[in-house]
This record gives C-alpha cells, structure tokens and sequence, in this order.
C-alpha cells in the first residue's frame, strides 16, 4: 500500500506539470499576440503622428497662399490710390486697404500656432519612432523563443503523460479510474495532503479515525468532502525508499 501510495503522489506531480503546459499554452501565444499588437500599435501611432503633421503643414500652406493673395490685394489697391479722384474713394480703398493688412495679422498669428503644433508634432514623430523600434526589437528578441516554447509544449505534455501512465499501470484498474476521474472533475488535483487536520483540496476537517489511517498509510482515505486521496506529507525518507 505505501507504494501504491507514493505512486499516487509521483502521478499527481506529473499531472501537476501538465496542468502548468496547458496553462502555458493559453499564455505563451497571448504574450506573443501582445509583442505583434505593439507593434501594430506602435505603427499605426506614428501614421497618425505623421497624418497629424501633414495636415499641420496643409493648412499652412493654405494660409501662406491666403498671405499672398491679400498682399498682392494690397499692391493692387496701393497702386490704384494714385488715380482716385474723390475723397470719399480714397477713404474706401484705404479702408479695404486696412481690412486685408488685418486679415494677414490674424493668419500670422495663426501660422505662429500652427509652428509650435509643427514643432510638437515632430517632436511626437521622434517619440513614437523610438516607439516603434522598441517594439520591433522585443518582438524579434522575444518571437522566436516564444513560438519555439509554444511548439514543444505538446511534445512535453505527450511525455509528461506517458511518464505519469508507466506510473499508472502499477496500480489497480479501478484506483486508475477514479483517479482519473478526480482529476477530470477536481481541477486536475486527485491527491492532495492533510493539512494540520484538513483536507488540501477543499478544507473540510478531516476526522481522527482517519487521520490515524493516514498515518499508518495500509489505506487509500478519500476526503469526505470532496472525494480526492488524502495523503500525510510524505518525508524524505520514505521518498527514497
């Protein structure tokens, strides 16, 4: 029974290491979605960037040609002073005259803000370019180890299983069932330890009449509760036996 015992607890450990691939293999491909997402995302920041900066550069060009309509304007109307002929004529063209050289202050201003936005802009552009080359260098450090632990873990799992299996098959065939139940149905955990008096799996306190079996270890003790094997920590001595 002390074999049957230890077995039951060297099967569990390997169910153990299976449990911890199968995790791996619903982290290891998210971790690598997340180094490709970066990158898409670090891509599609600087195109906004340089959109951003672009359209900076669009309107002020528009307002540069809008600078050099009104001036040429202004020429115009300057030249056409010299053959007014009334007063009242003079004061109008004079008046338009005034009214452009106001409108190209305002651009001015306006082109003076939209050289700091340029200047931000560039600035950002530097940024996310750093960016985007941080994340292509995790991604190429990082991708090739994480697709190569993504391809081996079912080759680990297979062996892991088949190491469990050998351990499996010297046991009796109905201790093998419900085992395998147990870990089915019990979070992959069929054998879990006594600890100080209660079950490792659900915590339900174990009676005396069955701790002392878990002592003498001539039993298998499933837990009242929720039916897993209970065993007493297994010391290092009776591990090399």
């Amino acid at each position: 029974m002390h074999d049957q015992l230890k077995t039951l607890a060297e099967m569990q450990l390997l169910d153990d290491a299976i449990g911890r691939y199968r995790v791996l293999q619903q982290e290891l491909p998210k971790q690598l979605n997340e180094l490709i997402e970066n990158v898409e995302i670090a891509t599609a920041n600087l195109l906004n960037g340089e959109s951003e900066k672009q359209e900076i550069n669009k309107r002020q060009r528009a307002l540069e040609a809008d600078v050099k309509t009104f001036q040429e304007q202004i020429r115009k109307y300057g030249n056409q002073l010299s053959e007014i002929k009334t007063n009242k004529e003079y004061k109008a063209l004079n008046s338009e005259i005034s009214y452009l050289k106001d409108k190209i202050s305002e651009i001015e201003s306006q082109l003076l803000e939209l050289m700091d936005a340029e200047n931000e802009a560039k600035a950002s552009i530097v940024e996310l370019k750093k960016a985007l080359e941080l994340a292509e260098a995790n991604k190429r450090a990082k991708e090739g180890d994480l697709k190569a632990q993504i391809d081996s873990l079912e080759n680990k799992i297979e062996s892991t299983r088949a190491e469990r299996n050998k351990l499996a098959v010297t046991l009796p065939v109905p201790l093998i069932k419900r085992y395998g139940n147990l870990i089915k149905n019990k979070d992959n955990l069929a054998v879990v330890y006594n600890r100080d008096g209660s079950c490792g799996g659900c915590g339900f306190v174990i009676r005396q009449q069955l701790r002392i079996e878990l002592q003498l270890k001539k039993k298998i003790v499933y837990c009242e509760n929720c039916g897993r094997i209970i065993l007493d920590p297994i010391s290092e001595s009776e591990a090399e036996d």
